[in-house]
């Protein structure tokens, strides 16, 4: 190779080199490209975010950027450590790494107030859980959207006789411009909410009866009986709590009375849980009753663990988890075991839906009644482990159809509550629900996903999936089997937008904003200094090479020596 008045000429072979070389340099670069993205970025893959919810009225949540949010990351490990985020770093915006305990309505009020510095949250959780409690619900979950108002109970609206919920602060209702994710550990388990959204889903079933859609109709109910909170009773105590307002009227009262008592009767026989009345002029706590009450006068119940503010100190909150119930197990056991292991949590709620199932027996006309009507505590054990410890266990597994089997994971099932589509929970809830109360009939696959060819089956009355059964004797293969059931999936959805009342204060408006790709990922950068000093030296160096090169050119023909012509050959 030479050069001459600064052009460069190559023979052949070294083109033909360059071209291989410049061939490698590009494949490299194409087969690692994904391996210095890799580098690069580190993604925070167990992650809970916060999304943006509105109604007719509010909007509370969290959004990002259009484009997403960056910041530098800030550990706050105490209070004292937010000066830095909020008035003294030199680097905004920021995002703060919270830890769980300082994840409180006060501290997230200070965030909120300069949100010019705050680029994002992310909280890990507290272990243990705080000792004082920690709901970020209200004070009165579903106000306003019960039975009690100012024209109807005025004395118990708005929770005046009892804050059911005293530790709420609300901050579940708060709304945020920044985006904040919960980090997630292996042992992680997340909440399962009871009613929620201003009881968008009994308002939903109490309408439907009213129009005729669902297959019970609203005047046909005689006696309603629910079970609120019953994992954490303090003692044997079970509460019954009615609804003063209804009991004026004198047969509804007559009512309620043989409904107390026919729950007295079959709790006699179970020790282990001892019935409770309460005065009959305290309000109904939150409870779907509230909404049937409200279309209909009917004598009815909500069987709880307290008799006045709740028992459970993480309401709808991220502690509110396998722990908060107590329900443990062996450390040496595997989690086939564990699935199987009957808990004391577990023997309690037995005990509690045997007292609820004798009553219901009795109510729907039983005779002859007997102490045969028992619950499993071993099915109890199973449903709280799939659901609160670990979805991916052999028994779920059994009772889901194939395509769903991705949906159980290692640790609990997602309890979000989605407006749009229905979440693994529901149906995971659908598939336990006809496992335990359907009937395995015999039919091919063929005939299950299609029972309208099967002349002595009936697609409009029942339900039939093919599931994946339990694994043979040598846990080689599973033994599917069809399953018919009762269990169906019915859209919670709000009558206000069937009504398109989108200001109704009658039944919930709350909707969820859209996204597609929520993520969190962390990658270093360089400090502004270094990042200066490193342009400097970098605009430097470019300075001095180019001073270089022009030298060299200018003396080309000094410092390189032409090649001789080929056949010129001294000797």
């Amino acid at each position: 190779m030479a050069t001459a008045g600064g052009c460069t000429v190559a023979d052949p072979r070294s083109r033909s080199l360059l071209r291989l070389v410049s061939f490698c340099v590009l494949l490299a670069g194409f087969c690692r490209g994904n391996s210095v993205e890799r580098k690069i970025y580190i993604s925070v893959n167990k992650t809970a975010p916060c999304v943006r919810l509105l109604n007719a009225t509010h909007q509370i949540g969290c959004q990002s950027s259009v484009s997403g949010d960056t910041g530098v990351i800030h550990v706050v490990e105490k209070e004292e450590d937010l000066q830095w985020v909020l008035t003294d770093g030199p680097n905004p915006p920021y995002v703060v790494l919270l830890e769980g305990a300082l994840f409180t309505r006060n501290l997230m009020e200070k965030l909120k107030g300069r949100t010019s510095r705050i680029a994002g949250l992310a909280v890990s959780l507290a272990k243990p859980s705080p000792a004082s409690g920690f709901s970020p619900s209200v004070q009165c979950p579903n106000d306003g959207f019960g039975i009690y108002s100012n024209s109807y109970g005025p004395e118990f609206a708005h929770c005046r006789e009892i804050q059911w919920n005293p530790l709420g602060d609300g901050l579940a209702y708060e709304d945020f411009s920044f985006p904040i994710f919960l980090l997630e550990d292996e042992n992680e388990t997340k909440v399962i909410k009871q009613e929620t959204f201003d009881y968008i889903g009994s308002s939903r079933m109490v309408y439907d009866m009213e129009k005729g859609k669902f297959p019970v109709q609203l005047e046909n109910i005689e006696s309603f009986v629910e079970l609120g909170q019953v994992a954490l009773r303090n003692s044997l105590e079970l509460w019954m709590h009615t609804d003063p307002m209804s009991q004026k009227n004198g047969s509804i009262q007559n009512q309620v009375e043989a409904l107390l008592s026919t729950l007295e009767r079959s709790g006699a026989g179970v020790p282990t849980v001892a019935l409770r009345r309460l005065n009959q002029s305290q309000p109904l706590p939150p409870s779907s009753l509230q909404r049937f009450l409200r279309a209909r006068n009917i004598s009815g119940v909500v069987l709880a663990d307290h008799s006045t503010v709740f028992h459970n100190h993480y309401y709808q909150s991220i502690y509110d988890t396998a722990e908060n119930i107590n329900v443990s197990y062996p450390e040496w056991q595997s989690p086939e075991e564990d699935l199987n292991f009957v808990t004391d949590t577990a023997k309690a709620l037995a005990d509690v839906a045997t007292v609820l199932a004798r009553a219901l027996y009795q109510l729907a006309g039983g005779t002859n009644f007997t102490d045969a009507i028992q619950a499993d505590a071993h099915t109890v054990t199973r449903l709280l482990y799939g659901f609160l410890v670990r979805a991916n266990n052999s028994w779920f597994q059994s009772v889901l159809r194939q395509d769903l089997r991705s949906y159980l994971g290692d640790g609990p099932l997602q309890h979000y509550i989605a407006v749009s589509s229905p979440t693994n929970t529901t149906y995971v809830v659908q598939y336990a629900l006809a496992n335990l109360t359907g009937q395995v009939v015999d039919l091919t696959r063929e005939q299950c996903q299609d029972p309208s060819k099967v002349p002595s089956e009936n697609k409009d009355l029942y339900e039939y999936a093919w599931v994946q059964g339990p694994l043979n004797s040598n846990e080689t293969d599973r033994l599917p089997h069809c399953v018919r059931s009762t269990a169906r999936l019915a859209r919670a959805l709000s009558p206000a937008f069937e009504l398109r009342q989108w200001g109704s204060t009658e039944y919930s408006t709350w909707t969820e904003s859209r996204w597609k790709d929520i993520r969190a990922r962390i990658f270093l950068i360089a400090s502004r200094e270094l990042e200066f000093v490193t342009l400097m030296v970098g605009f430097g160096i470019l300075v001095f090479s180019l001073a270089v090169t022009y030298c060299i050119n200018a003396k080309a023909d000094v410092l390189f020596i032409a090649p001789r012509e080929p056949g010129a050959v001294s000797y």
